[in-house]
């Protein structure tokens, strides 16, 4: 049975806005360089503001946690973890998201969802009328866990996230030929 759905993507709160308001931080910076130094020295000083601005996007937004029916994928930094469900014995919450495997390993989550408070209860409403988004995370990821696809020679896949990788490499060259055209 395939899963039409898309993969549900969890993902530390707030990152997407701080990413974007990084981004508008750093376009500016980089055209307020280009206008008062010109624009060779704006290429020159480009590296080191999108170098930042790389560590913004993988810490808060390439690190994530994405579920669904056949397994989750948990990306930590820039190494890529796939767990097929089968492996997961348990998933609980310390300080970040932890999924113990069958073979005892844990695999914490450095991107992921954490446990909501409570919703308030208006005066005339039920705990009933409240909708199904409320829910936490950790419970919607129990919930795919319960209705996964039994895989019991699945293998827990490591990856490496390349392109984010690539980035970083191109950004660095471009840092040292900003330091030796400077120098």
């Amino acid at each position: 049975m395939t899963d039409a759905r898309p993969a549900r993507v969890f993902r530390v709160t707030g990152s997407v806005v701080l990413f974007v308001l990084c981004a508008l931080i750093a376009a500016a910076l980089l055209v307020d360089a280009a206008v008062r130094s010109g624009v060779v020295l704006a290429v020159l000083l480009a590296p080191w503001i999108l170098l930042v601005l790389w560590a913004v996007y993988v810490v808060g937004i390439a690190s994530d946690v994405r579920a669904d029916r056949r397994g989750v994928r948990v990306q930590n930094l820039l190494r890529r973890t796939w767990i097929p469900w089968s492996r997961v014995k348990r998933i609980a919450m310390r300080w970040q998201l932890e999924l113990t495997l069958d073979d005892g390993a844990v695999v914490r989550c450095f991107g992921s969802p954490g446990r909501s408070r409570p919703r308030r209860i208006g005066p005339e409403r039920t705990r009933e009328d409240g909708n199904e988004t409320a829910e936490d995370g950790i419970s919607r990821m129990q919930r795919l866990r319960l209705d996964a696809e039994s895989q019991p020679d699945a293998v827990v896949v490591r990856t490496w996230d390349w392109a984010s990788i690539i980035g970083l490499a191109v950004l660095v060259a471009w840092a040292a030929v900003a330091v030796v055209a400077t120098r």
